[in-house]
């Protein structure tokens, strides 16, 4: 067990400032962990210095504000861009979700406080039962945040190795738990894998020399271990002989970049419309082309007029033609009345949903999915109207009626071939139950489509691609993404995430055509997306059984916290 990391002999200077390095330690660490700065390895040590503080016996009010301070700080930088949303309400809802967010941290940061007295000392079996049970909490805190008040799972630690796709291979049979315990149980065993030892008296023992003038404890072997077995494993997969890449589909994308507040405006809608219009003749069918594509995707919303309901047969004549005019379908995001209204509901309003037109006289496709997992404040209002808050922060159309069931698109390629697209809307990709419903409705890949304009050019694009990474490893479906104005791509059945960029320059990948630019752009790019034929119509561990990983942490939490607390003595 490390010895305490400030004692009274310390200067009482670094004492006083010892705080405020904690809680600067967490917000930079935390931030530059996930993107736009795709620092992974700093996810793997950003809970250290508060580990190290909460066993030098800290006050509790002073841990706790720091605790607090440094979750709402973290929170605060990493999701810095919702401040384009509506300014100024966005800083108002930056501000408060953030410190609604920081709460979880606290959680956890007070539970290691509790934790670190009854582990200081403690036989090594305890201390590991220890770790185990902080672990867990840090799971079952996210699974918490993933559906409390609607939920917002935005970035477990699991993102952070994104772009690193060999670590997450587990999510398989896992989902994203087991790489977020195994994040949180690498950051304990730093502070109590090395270091000297503490006997139960509270003497430090001698340093033991392994490797170096230091202890490396099991407490430490552990993650270390769980580590290279996941490594180990992600290397058998990837080279699996029956493992190989079919081509399934290539695609043409469009990012319009319409401006979010003005999509809807009467006095920009032939503009928004010409523009996308334009966009698209890039796909337009010539014969014996190599650059022809087998559909067409647009973002969310794509179009800037409702395409479902009484009184839009003019505009949905206006889609078929432009689907006639490129020879080729168009799948896209759009908003039309919730009539039909979705799975059944009959309340008014508005559906935001993915449609599927066909050229010729075939026209629009009788499924149609209607996004489910609706933003609160966004789509509706989540309190009762006699509260003095807006009944939502942007106020475009009418409150949106939510879907209540999974629904694929079946798309007819060329040489008589099919493939069903389950679609996911807006945020959606970030919730892992979405995605597994859509695997088991039969989705061959996933087609994410979203409108990220709102988030400006910052880091928030790049955030939500990272959740797609992980529904793809999840569910072993290849996910399709395009946005407004970025992030759009392809992400393949283990991880790897191929980004469009703007079409007429070189082709630098057998995947995806680039060009040299940002990720934020006006334009169109095609790509080819690939198939894995070994998960063709499989549904992983984790899609048949969902989140039992987090039922496994909450009995190791339970049980950690059984083996620490102190036994009552019988008088």
């Amino acid at each position: 067990m490390p010895d305490s990391a400030i004692s009274n002999q310390q200067p009482a200077l670094l004492r006083r400032w010892l705080p405020w390095l904690c809680v600067l330690a967490f917000i930079v660490l935390s931030a530059i962990a996930f993107p736009p700065f795709n620092q992974a390895w700093a996810v793997l040590v950003f809970l250290t210095p508060f580990i190290k503080w909460a066993f030098a016996k800290p006050r509790w009010r002073t841990y706790f504000f720091a605790a607090f301070g440094a979750g709402w700080g973290s929170w605060f930088v990493i999701l810095i861009w919702l401040r384009h949303i509506a300014p100024p309400w966005g800083w108002v809802g930056l501000a408060l979700l953030s410190a609604y967010l920081a709460l979880f941290t606290l959680a956890w940061l007070a539970a290691m406080l509790w934790a670190a007295p009854r582990l200081e000392g403690a036989p090594r079996w305890r201390r590991l039962a220890g770790m185990f049970a902080l672990a867990g909490w840090w799971v079952v805190l996210d699974w918490m945040r993933g559906w409390l008040f609607s939920g917002f799972p935005w970035l477990p630690l699991a993102a952070a190795f994104w772009k690193f796709p060999l670590f997450l291979q587990p999510l398989q049979w896992t989902g994203q738990w087991s790489v977020t315990f195994a994040i949180v149980l690498f950051n304990l065993g730093l502070v109590l894998g090395t270091g000297a030892e503490a006997s139960p008296n509270g003497e430090a023992a001698p340093r033991r020399k392994i490797f170096w003038p230091a202890r490396l404890g099991p407490e430490l072997l552990a993650p270390i271990l769980l580590f290279i077995s996941a490594v180990f494993l992600a290397s058998s997969l990837l080279h699996d002989a029956r493992r190989k890449n079919v081509p399934l589909a290539r695609i043409g994308i469009v990012q319009p970049v319409t401006p979010p507040l003005l999509r809807w405006s009467a006095a920009d809608q032939k503009d928004n419309w010409d523009n996308l219009w334009n966009l698209s003749q890039a796909f337009v069918f010539h014969d014996q082309s190599p650059r022809n594509v087998d559909f067409v995707l647009w973002p969310e919303a794509a179009p800037p007029f409702l395409v479902q309901g009484a009184d839009t047969q003019q505009e949905r004549e206006l889609v078929e033609k432009l689907a006639t005019t490129l020879g080729r379908p168009v799948l896209f995001g759009g908003v039309g009345y919730a009539n039909p209204p979705p799975g059944g509901k009959n309340s008014p309003g508005y559906i935001d949903g993915v449609f599927l037109v066909h050229p010729g006289q075939d026209g629009f496709a009788k499924e149609v999915y209607a996004k489910r997992h609706l933003v609160p404040y966004g789509e509706y209002n989540p309190l009762p109207s006699w509260l003095p808050f807006p009944a939502k922060v942007v106020q475009l159309l009418g409150d949106t009626v939510p879907g209540d069931q999974a629904v694929v698109i079946p798309l007819r390629l060329s040489g008589d071939r099919l493939i069903h697209a389950g679609p996911l809307v807006c945020y959606e990709d970030i919730f892992s139950d979405l995605a597994r419903d859509q695997a088991k409705a039969g989705a061959d890949i996933l087609v994410v489509v979203t409108n990220d304009a709102w988030f400006g050019t910052g880091g928030g694009s790049l955030q939500h691609a990272a959740h797609s990474v992980l529904r793809a490893i999840e569910t072993r479906r290849p996910v399709l993404r395009c946005g407004n104005d970025g992030w759009s791509g392809f992400i393949d059945q283990d991880g790897d995430a191929f980004e469009m960029e703007k079409e007429g320059k070189a082709v630098q990948s057998e995947w995806v055509l680039r060009a040299q630019g940002s990720t934020y752009f006006r334009g169109t790019g095609a790509l080819v997306a690939y198939t894995n034929p070994q998960f063709d119509g499989v549904e992983t561990f984790y899609v048949r059984h969902g989140d039992w990983f987090v039922a496994l942490s909450a009995l190791l939490t339970a049980a950690g916290a059984f083996v620490l607390c102190p036994k009552r003595k019988q008088t």
